[in-house]
């Protein structure tokens, strides 16, 4: 029998057992889990009674434009099959649903990667649509130079004004969307303080950008230059070389061409031979 609850810390061990086969073994969730649990928003999964596991979760939070998010979707490979993550899915919508009409949240999306065909399949049907592509952008750790090192990089505050940085050429261009760790939210106060707080807005060597430490590293580089990308990444790869995380992505926008083919041709590469894949998507109203 299948039951749906509000997960706990007590599931941490189910969910690291569901990741070990998504995405190579390097599924994000395991190290979010934790957060998820203590944030607002309602976390939920599916537990099969007999065996008294979790065997699929998601996630609806409000993020500070209020846009309801959904995310973290997963079902455990063993169970695959049995329209837990439609199920589960349906409960969060229904939800945000309730929300959008008693107007407390704007819209409800999500992001997903382009290899997500189940996902993508299930929420189109259910009336979502996308309306932002990207590029992922990725740079090896056997590509650095290892002739730098931390005394070619200058780091220092990007002191930006709110309203400088919300009209940024960077996100005109992305309709007022940051695009940052496959969530994408339009640029408030709320959320410029949280990453003023964090010490996220940044320059290295001169390229502004925001660059996240917290939780799974990632950055994006303003410029949308392959100069401002390169440093950013090279600075990523050589501050983690020696800790074992994932090569970082980043997003370019899909209709830059020129960029790409500079990345392609500078020993980027790409999860999906450099087809637009990693996909935001709204719920049409």
């Amino acid at each position: 029998m299948i039951e749906y609850k509000k997960l706990v810390h007590e599931d941490y061990e189910d969910i690291v057992d569901m990741s070990k086969k998504i995405w190579d073994g390097t599924d994000y969730l395991p190290k979010v889990f934790h957060k998820w649990v203590d944030d607002r928003g309602i976390f939920i999964g599916a537990v099969d009674t007999e065996r008294n596991k979790v065997i699929a979760a998601a996630r609806l939070t409000v993020l500070h434009d209020g846009t309801g998010w959904l995310e973290g979707l997963r079902v455990h490979v063993d169970y695959r099959g049995q329209k837990l993550g439609k199920g589960i899915t349906e409960i969060l919508l229904n939800q945000a649903k309730k929300e959008l009409a008693e107007g407390r949240i704007k819209k409800v999306a999500f992001a997903t990667h382009i290899t997500s065909i189940e996902s993508r399949s299930m929420m189109e049907k259910l009336d979502f649509s996308v309306v932002q592509t990207h590029v992922l952008a990725i740079k090896r750790f056997s590509q650095l130079d290892p002739s730098l090192n931390a005394a070619d990089f200058k780091m220092e505050p990007w002191d930006v004004s709110f309203e400088d940085f919300k009209n940024h050429l960077y996100l005109k261009k992305r309709e007022g969307l940051l695009p940052l760790a496959f969530v994408f939210q339009e640029v408030n106060p709320d959320l410029y303080s949280q990453l003023r707080e964090e010490h996220s807005l940044i320059k290295i060597n001169g390229h502004v950008g925001v660059f996240k430490d917290k939780g799974e590293p990632h950055f994006l580089a303003f410029e949308d230059t392959f100069e401002a990308i390169n440093t950013y990444m090279n600075y990523y790869l050589m501050k983690y070389m020696d800790e074992r995380l994932e090569e970082v992505y980043t997003p370019v926008l899909s209709e830059d061409k020129a960029l790409i083919e500079k990345l392609e041709s500078c020993g980027f590469y790409s999860w999906s031979n450099w087809e637009p894949d990693y996909l935001y998507y709204v719920l049409k109203c």
